[in-house]
């Protein structure tokens, strides 16, 4: 006869629970409500429920905004450099070009730079 304790696998035990920490209530209470007036209270709470759909209408939109702003800025900004040679007596032209360029750029820019500002999860705001 053979031994057959010798062929038992021995599994480990399970890990026991970690004990759970009581929940603080009024540390919840104070991030969920501001602190001071009630109007503060007020407009905060208004702030939190119309950030999310101008934001959501805004990054919609931001597609055809930022087309329409690189669509105007990358052609003009050639066309600065152009009549900046080849019409040098004619300044105002040329620098009409040129600041309608930065003008398109700055707009989609400033667009992009409102999206990150009202955007319900913070951004990264750097290059």
């Amino acid at each position: 006869m053979t031994d057959n304790r010798n062929n038992v696998v021995k599994f480990p035990q399970g890990k026991k629970a970690a004990p759970v920490a009581p929940l603080d209530t009024s540390k919840i209470k104070q991030a969920i409500i501001p602190r001071g007036s009630t109007v503060k209270a007020v407009l905060a709470w208004l702030w939190l429920i119309v950030r999310l759909p101008v934001f959501l209408v805004m990054y919609w939109l931001r597609l055809p905004v930022i087309f329409l702003c690189n669509l105007v800025s990358v052609p003009l900004l050639l066309v600065w450099l152009f009549a900046w040679y080849a019409f040098p007596d004619k300044p105002h032209m040329v620098w009409s070009f040129g600041i309608m360029s930065f003008l398109a750029f700055a707009i989609a820019w400033l667009y992009d730079f409102v999206l990150m500002a009202i955007s319900p999860q913070d951004m990264f705001r750097s290059l």
